[in-house]
């Protein structure tokens, strides 16, 4: 477990208050006051009315009630685990670089990592020279946290925290309860918009339930683009900072890929397959992986790399980190064919090289015009 303040029950490191800044905890209450609003709107402008609470028993549409509880029990248990998964992701520390040997600076780098991956162009060890510890693969510097991440993925101030390997898994599942919510409000709701209108209900009520259901509308559909964007990361092992470190190098490399044919072949050595790669974040048991309790498997110090790199390019080129497999150029250089394959891919068997015919193969060439000239040939002056 990385050095850092005590545990939860569940294992994860648990953030220390925050001592200064005090106002970056707003994104956090706006977040919180849009849950409790949509929450609050649902509830008494939707289901309330369908439960028929107020109704004398023979006047109660039984299939209305019935869809009402329902909903009920749907809405509050998405929104329970929305809520879970928003305080994990805000109390759950996303893991640092320990302090104490061997990852301190001052550690000799030969007998501290071995089996580590990334490093630096020229084959050194990366170290962070603000926290003055060496880095483990894929940890990266947060300057607003002012620590080194493990498995950073990026620093959000929507839960005034960064992301990093011990809060990812509560970060997605937050990600996918909020688009669970937002759509289910819109689709459900709608039914009470409608029959608003029909019933020429109270301003009031109508503005609530219109608001309501355009609040959910436009961030239903940010989030769940946002979900897929992320579904998409995990399936193929990569982080949002691998990611735009991949998609995005820096200037002067010239072997950047493509988009469509990087879908499901990421080039990351740490893509283990779609199965494999979601074990690693949401756990190595399916049934608790839209729980948010228990968090990913491992310390994130170390990762497991699949056999074969992608030969396209290196990964996180735009840092030049290394990795085991051979580096793009040397890639491109081993799977070079020769003059010789290329004439034989066509049915030319005859050639060693492209001027030189193939030893122990002879072929008949005919002779050049200037030499038939010299010899008294028929092509003579």
């Amino acid at each position: 477990m990385p050095d850092g303040p005590a545990e939860s029950p569940y294992g994860q490191p648990l953030r220390q208050p925050p001592e200064r800044e005090p106002y970056k905890i707003l994104p956090v209450l706006f977040i919180l006051s849009t849950i409790v609003t949509l929450y609050l709107i649902y509830t008494f402008a939707h289901l309330v009315p369908m439960l028929q609470l107020t109704e004398a028993s023979n006047m109660v549409d039984i299939d209305m009630r019935f869809r009402g509880l329902v909903e009920f029990c749907i809405f509050n248990f998405i929104t329970l685990m929305l809520i879970t998964s928003y305080v994990r992701c805000i109390l759950v520390h996303p893991g640092e670089v320990p302090s104490e040997a061997p990852w301190l600076y001052t550690t000799s780098a030969a007998t501290a990592f071995s089996g580590f991956k990334d490093t630096k162009k020229n084959g050194e060890r990366r170290h962070c020279k603000w926290c003055g510890k060496y880095k483990p693969d894929r940890c990266h510097h947060c300057r607003v946290c002012n620590m080194c991440i493990l498995k950073m993925d990026h620093h959000c101030p929507w839960i005034y925290n960064c992301v990093g390997f011990h809060n990812y898994k509560f970060f997605f599942l937050l990600l996918f309860y909020s688009m669970l919510d937002m759509q289910f409000i819109l689709w459900t709701m709608s039914e009470s918009m409608l029959r608003a209108i029909d019933e020429n209900a109270p301003f009031l009520v109508m503005f609530f339930t219109l608001f309501g259901l355009t609040i959910s509308f436009f961030l239903g559909t940010l989030v769940t683009l946002f979900f897929g964007f992320h579904m998409w990361l995990v399936m193929v092992g990569l982080s949002t900072i691998e990611f735009c470190e991949k998609k995005f190098p820096k200037k002067g490399d010239v072997d950047k890929g493509g988009w469509l044919s990087d879908c499901f072949d990421s080039g990351s050595p740490y893509d283990l397959g779609v199965f494999r790669n979601i074990c690693s974040t949401l756990g190595n048991n399916p049934l608790t992986w839209l729980l948010p309790f228990s968090g990913s498997p491992g310390t994130g110090l170390v990762y497991e790399e699949r056999d074969e790199v992608p030969s396209r390019r290196s990964f996180e080129t735009g840092r030049g980190a290394k990795h085991g497999g051979k580096s793009s150029k040397n890639l491109r250089q081993a799977t070079q064919l020769s003059a010789a394959d290329v004439l034989r891919s066509y049915g030319l068997h005859g050639y060693g090289t492209m001027f030189q015919p193939a030893k122990g193969n002879p072929v008949d060439m005919p002779e050049p015009r200037s030499q038939r000239s010299s010899f008294g040939g028929k092509g003579g002056g």
